[in-house]
């Protein structure tokens, strides 16, 4: 970089500024700051293309957003360390490029939308909906944001007999023959709201329906729901067929669920195999051993060296889940200072990346604070589990 020159404000920067053009324009604002302000919109108005940084020793937030208004990129307090103003001009001209990159169409669209987790497995009866529902309580819960589940289960559809939601009168089936009518500002009028505050597409109890469903029918759904969500939690059969495909596909993230039952290892092992034949990358989709017996004793090690791949997470053994699917409440609701529900929080951080909106705000790091009851049970479960972000 060098300097192109340095001049004084008003119309001797403007004149000086059309002649030179150059990439980036460096102005001090102190007071009078009429002065500067004047000078940075007679820049912006010769030089739209132009950007701006500010340096001031005036740190109020009217002065800052004046300056922003009137078109700075960036704004920066004095003293100024050479690192400081290097960093802020690199940044701005790497922004300023990337959006004339943009506008050349050299850079594709970036597509917009919440993020998809598909819950799957290589067969039934291993906790795939009992993990998609405390999934989807845990993100809604200790983010703060959105989130809607699809029932996509052909098979058995078990998620509103878990969240003991009675009104099914809104379902996919209701849906389907609508679709090209609904788009993001209706498609919530066919989820049915849980008190979590997690809407639930729920699945048809006519399996006909499912059979007139095409995989892009279903792709269209769950796009929809991610424009208007933070999170889509999709649970799925135990079959990988088509509509479990389609799924994935549209998915930001795979949740592969596994017990250690020799047949489900088995079975587990195929799908893996089956996703890298769909030319599913490993770094999509991520495998979670759901303990479901107080005798399930397979090694970590055994399992990822049965499956060839890596265990993402761990979900302990705990009797209060069985009693949380008898009752109609999941567990991180009936009993959510349990092995499990603290285990599904945890799982709730590392993929959802945020704290409760309420130990925010009292500046608590709320892994600290989920540890400071019985710590010795979560040091255990956290020793026993991948836990990465």
């Amino acid at each position: 970089m060098e300097i192109a020159g340095e001049v004084g404000y008003r119309m001797e920067a403007v004149t000086f500024a059309k002649s030179a053009g150059p990439d980036i324009i460096l102005l001090t604002a102190e007071e009078p700051a009429s002065r500067a302000l004047e000078t940075a919109e007679a820049l912006t108005n010769i030089l739209p293309a132009t950007p701006i940084i500010i340096c001031s020793s005036n740190n109020s937030p009217e002065a800052v957003r004046r300056a922003l208004v009137l078109g700075a990129r960036d704004y920066l307090l004095k003293p100024l360390q050479a690192g400081q103003l290097l960093e802020a001009v690199k940044t701005v001209m790497a922004q300023d490029k990337q959006r004339q990159m943009r506008r050349e169409g050299q850079l594709p669209e970036t597509e917009v939308r919440g993020m998809v987790i598909t819950v799957t497995g290589g067969k039934g009866g291993i906790g795939k909906s009992v993990t998609s529902v405390n999934l989807s309580l845990a993100l809604r819960r200790e983010t703060g944001r959105s989130v809607a589940m699809v029932d996509a289960d052909t098979h058995f559809g078990d998620v509103a007999t878990l969240m003991d939601l009675t009104d099914r009168n809104k379902n996919l089936g209701t849906l389907l023959p609508v679709l090209e009518q609904v788009e993001r500002h209706n498609v919530h009028e066919f989820l049915t709201p849980h008190s979590s505050g997690v809407r639930v597409l729920i699945t048809p109890t006519d399996r006909e329906v499912w059979e007139n469903c095409s995989p892009d029918s279903l792709k269209r759904i769950i796009s929809l729901l991610a424009l208007t969500h933070d999170f889509v939690v999709v649970d799925t059969s135990g079959s990988f067929d088509k509509l479990v495909r389609a799924c994935i596909e549209v998915s930001t993230l795979t949740l592969m669920v596994t017990t250690g039952e020799v047949y489900s290892v088995r079975d587990t092992a195929a799908a893996v195999r089956r996703l890298a034949a769909w030319g599913v990358g490993p770094e999509r989709f991520k495998v979670l051993l759901n303990r479901t017996t107080p005798r399930d004793g397979i090694r970590r090690e055994d399992l990822k060296a049965a499956i060839n791949h890596d265990i993402f997470w761990e979900i302990p053994y705990d009797r209060k889940v069985p009693n949380s699917v008898q009752l109609g409440q999941p567990v991180l609701l009936e009993a959510n200072r349990s092995k499990a529900a603290l285990s599904y929080t945890l799982l709730a951080h590392s993929i959802g990346g945020k704290q409760r909106a309420a130990e925010r705000r009292r500046g608590v790091p709320v892994l600290g604070g989920l540890l400071q009851w019985r710590r010795p049970q979560a040091n255990k479960l956290l020793s026993g589990a991948s836990v990465k972000s």
